[in-house]
């Protein structure tokens, strides 16, 4: 059996992780480093958890992937938009991209918080 000290930490650093991003202490790196973990954590549990309701719960938990959370950062529009708007043009966009991106991360934090919840029931 997983070791329960070091997962239910892991997932209580997620989610302070999260409440840091969500009060704005936080760029679009820490942002797509916060997918990475967030996602890596979700495979560790669905490798490693034997109860299907915390499985099916974990299934649920979404990923936060930046590069489908803006589809104007890249091509012909980005380059029109940074040509005509210049800096403060790309700064907005990089300001809707971590809004859209909050709004994942208090959704993850949420699931998070209520599977840590799950676990610890599960462990005992």
């Amino acid at each position: 059996m997983i070791e329960q000290r070091n997962i239910l930490r892991q997932i209580t650093d997620i989610q302070v992780q999260a409440d840091r991003l969500i009060k704005g202490q936080g760029d679009l790196t820490d942002m797509e480093n916060f997918g990475r973990y967030s996602l890596e954590l979700k495979t560790f549990l669905t490798e490693n958890i034997q109860d299907n309701f915390i499985l099916k719960y974990d299934n649920q938990i979404p990923t936060l992937d930046l590069d489908e959370e803006s589809e104007i950062t890249d091509g012909f529009i980005y380059s029109i938009l940074y040509f005509f708007d210049g800096i403060l043009g790309v700064y907005s966009l990089e300001q809707k991209k971590k809004a859209k991106a909050i709004n994942v991360i208090r959704d993850i934090k949420g699931k998070y918080a209520s599977a840590e919840f799950m676990l610890k029931n599960y462990f005992d």
